[in-house]
């Protein structure tokens, strides 16, 4: 397996209109292929971003110079992170800012609803603005993100939960351990 990855000279990275990742990533191993595919996305206008290793090609891709790429060619693989979002039916503190929330609140009040990847510069916001939208990710099973929700980012060696507040997001990592422990049940349905 390992010598299959290291013959990869690159990816196509399909992404939606916004210039998000939207479910693939195809490795090549030939030039020629990788060329081609490439002109094939350019032709039809579909929104990709090429990353390429040139040091592992036998020849350039020669790609035509007026082709624009929003995304830019990069060098390097999208690199993604987890990221957990913790949502509550507690009445006592649900919808409720966080100066009300933070004597009230327990982790074990909270239900894991949902895991996905985020972008490497991501931040909470982008996280909330992606779950507030007609197309957000698991609709059928949750809410829209809100205050009151937690969502627990993983990146690089760091893990931090942020308490969902108005206008701010609250480090709320006190709580991390007993939402770890939580992540190891399978998330359930969420209940409306």
């Amino acid at each position: 397996m390992r010598e299959k990855e290291d013959n990869i000279i690159g990816y196509i990275e399909y992404l939606s209109d916004d210039g998000k990742i939207i479910g693939y990533v195809t490795p090549f191993t030939d030039v020629d292929k990788f060329r081609k595919e490439i002109l094939k996305a350019a032709e039809v206008g579909m929104p990709i971003t090429p990353v390429v290793f040139p040091d592992k090609m036998d020849k350039p891709l020669g790609l035509p110079r007026d082709i624009y790429w929003p995304g830019g060619f990069r060098k390097e693989k999208r690199q993604t992170y987890p990221y957990e979002i913790y949502q509550t039916n507690n009445r006592n503190f649900v919808f409720r800012n966080y100066a009300y929330a933070k004597t009230r609140m327990k982790a074990t009040d909270y239900k894991l609803v949902y895991s996905g990847q985020m972008e490497r510069w991501d931040e909470p916001e982008d996280i909330y603005i992606a779950h507030n939208q007609s197309n957000r990710p698991n609709a059928q099973k949750m809410r829209s993100v809100s205050i009151s929700d937690i969502i627990v980012i993983h990146n690089r060696s760091e893990t931090q939960a942020f308490y969902v507040d108005e206008y701010v997001y609250r480090q709320v990592d006190y709580l991390l351990p007993e939402l770890e422990n939580m992540k190891q049940a399978e998330p359930e349905p969420y209940e409306r």
